[in-house]
């Protein structure tokens, strides 16, 4: 499905998804019975589109250790999280929903940044690692994955249809205690609230700024690796330059350029105090 939908026209692709997801949803559920949890497993937390996915790719790859990339089914069935957000489902099953990758080693999961308090109850002995980059390159980056200006006012309908999925809980924070409504203020509020929850829980977590990894990737992930008292002696070197998510295709165009005036200074005011505290 993953081919066929690439070359579809954009109008065939979000049914392209769901056929895929049910196909492959019932797999999914034959494979989760009699499926074990890992007891304490390592959780990258982190916005989409932070670094946490070639980040927890890399420390997987170094230590040999099992890794999940994102939810399958909850990716999908993104209602899930709103139901466990808002107590309607228990942690322990929501967990049971998705048992192939909390059977691994190491999770790494965007959507687990607010639920920090319900993975620690649920794994007191787990390690946790936020990964946090520049809220203008990771907003922008966000936008390029779904092929969306930055400069915009609102968005237009054609927008909305590039949200699929459970890239719609990123576009929308009422579920998780936010008030804004204009996208990039939305995306900025969504940025703070995550690096809240690092600044609030800071010391039971490591923090890995996606700035630093670009300095010097082999280091920061053996640095990881020792701090989570991981085995490090596999080479990764190879495999260093390897795009673990789409590469954005914006992602070298000027930042005031690509909001605009206006969005730009909506970032910077949103995102100001947090930045200030993280060295940004």
């Amino acid at each position: 499905m993953g081919f066929i939908n690439k070359i579809l026209p954009n109008k065939f692709k979000p049914l392209s998804r769901d056929i895929g997801f049910l196909s492959n949803a019932i797999i999914y559920k034959i494979k989760c019975i009699r499926r074990k949890t890992h007891s304490y497993p390592i959780l990258i937390l982190g916005n989409q589109k932070s670094g946490t996915s070639v980040i927890s790719g890399l420390l997987g790859e170094i230590s040999s250790k099992k890794t999940a990339i994102d939810l399958f089914y909850s990716g999908f069935k993104y209602s899930l999280f709103l139901k466990w957000k808002d107590k309607k489902i228990s942690t322990k099953e929501f967990i049971n929903k998705n048992k192939i990758e909390f059977a691994y080693e190491i999770i790494k999961e965007p959507h687990f940044s607010v639920f920090y308090q319900e993975l620690k109850s649920q794994f007191p002995h787990s390690k946790f690692v936020m990964i946090i980059r520049n809220p203008f390159d990771n907003i922008r980056s966000i936008l390029d994955r779904l092929d969306i200006d930055g400069n915009k006012e609102n968005l237009e309908d054609s927008d909305k249809k590039k949200i699929f999925h459970s890239w719609n809980l990123v576009f929308d924070n009422h579920w998780i205690g936010g008030e804004r409504t204009q996208y990039i203020e939305v995306l900025s509020e969504r940025w703070n609230i995550i690096c809240n929850t690092y600044l609030e829980n800071k010391k039971d977590m490591i923090l890995i700024k996606y700035e630093d990894f670009l300095l010097n990737k082999e280091e920061i992930i053996k640095i990881l690796s020792s701090k989570l008292k991981l085995d490090n002696n596999k080479e990764i070197s190879h495999l260093l330059e390897k795009q673990f998510q789409i590469k954005g295709r914006k992602k070298d165009v000027d930042l005031t350029e690509f909001f605009g005036g206006e969005n730009y200074q909506r970032i910077e005011s949103i995102c100001k105090e947090n930045m200030k505290k993280l060295g940004y």
